[in-house]
């Protein structure tokens, strides 16, 4: 939409999951909102998921923002009304009237205050998400949980036993990233974020038979270092097949620890919508890394004063579909047009085989 990250996942049994949907307000360093100015990011969202829902599928079985700023659920700015409930509605809090969620997932349920482990949640409208949870909790609207790292919360609901080599493993929430000890044995690391925005993302590792994809949200700073670590352990060098950038591909987007490692993803995918994202120096060290980069949109300025690195780059200014197919041995990448409902393809990339 040109206005916030969402990502929308069929799984292979037609299973879905949703993370994040934005809508924060047009900006002197924004691009240009998708598909006009006139429609909302929050129909956008909800036209593309109605399009691409598994037949007979009217709702989302999961919902999970990775964290609780506006380019993820949401802005004071963008509210299209308010509930009976209290919140305020937009982004992810607006478009569960057009398509309902099931089961939430987030990092702060259901207590959602700072404690020991918890940091303070941070966004404009994150008082109103925790009024949403625990409406619709309570009144029988959907469940909810908190998102753990080290689990696997999020599973096939209708065909789990013909995908035994499908999982989503739970990476980070809350500063906290699932890790090693020094016997090799799972454990958690690290500890309460210092700050409750970007660092707490929630992130996860989809594995299907060889292939590998990651998402981590906004992840940043120490956070992000240690999803590193998470990298180098279970998934090991040169073998991840498709990575969703942490916060936007911005200055701090690919720290130090990810470039220690051979973090080499054959694809990377990145959600960027400000005249600062991506950022030309982290750009070029993934596009150095990378087979193939593709984002959802460029904005105007770093185009013109970084040609020759976006001329490297395999797709952008559209909606990014990776399609896997069954099995998990081969991907594609698919662009797709976005100025308009229609989602012709534009580009197909491919086939990628997975490590």
């Amino acid at each position: 939409s040109g206005r916030g990250e969402c990502c929308f996942y069929i799984l292979p049994d037609g299973t879905t999951l949703l993370v994040d949907a934005g809508e924060i307000a047009k900006g002197k360093i924004g691009v240009a909102q998708r598909p006009n100015g006139q429609t909302l990011p929050t129909i956008t969202y909800a036209k593309y998921i109605k399009n691409f829902l598994p037949t007979g599928k009217t709702d989302i079985d999961y919902c999970s923002p990775s964290h609780f700023h506006t380019d993820h659920i949401g802005s004071t700015k963008m509210v299209s009304g308010k509930s009976p409930a209290g919140y305020r509605k937009s982004g992810l809090l607006a478009l569960y009237d057009y398509v309902p969620y099931k089961h939430i997932l987030d990092r702060a349920y259901p207590t959602y205050t700072e404690d020991d482990v918890t940091p303070k949640m941070e966004g404009q409208l994150s008082k109103d998400w925790a009024t949403f949870v625990t409406w619709g909790v309570k009144e029988g609207k959907f469940t909810a949980a908190r998102f753990t790292p080290g689990k696997e919360q999020i599973v096939l609901l209708n065909r789990a036993k013909k995908y035994k080599n499908f999982s989503v493993f739970n990476i980070c929430a809350n500063g906290f990233v699932w890790g090693k000890d020094s016997n090799g044995n799972g454990m958690l690391i690290g500890g309460k974020a210092h700050r409750g925005g970007n660092p707490t993302s929630c992130g996860f590792h989809i594995r299907y038979g060889d292939f590998d994809y990651i998402a981590c949200g906004d992840v940043s700073w120490t956070s992000q270092n240690m999803t590193a670590l998470y990298f180098r352990d279970y998934v090991g060098n040169n073998n991840l097949d498709a990575f969703k950038c942490h916060h936007h591909l911005a200055y701090n987007g690919w720290e130090v620890m990810m470039q220690e490692f051979n973090f080499d993803p054959q694809v990377v995918l990145n959600h960027s919508f400000t005249a600062k994202k991506p950022h030309p120096e982290p750009l070029s060290r993934v596009l150095a890394n990378c087979q193939d980069f593709f984002a959802t949109n460029i904005h105007p300025d770093i185009a013109a004063a970084n040609r020759e690195l976006i001329d490297k780059i395999a797709g952008y200014n559209g909606h990014i579909v990776l399609r896997v197919k069954p099995g998990g041995k081969i991907f594609y990448v698919y662009m797709l047009d976005d100025s308009d409902f229609e989602y012709r393809v534009k580009s197909i990339h491919g086939p990628y085989n997975s490590k």
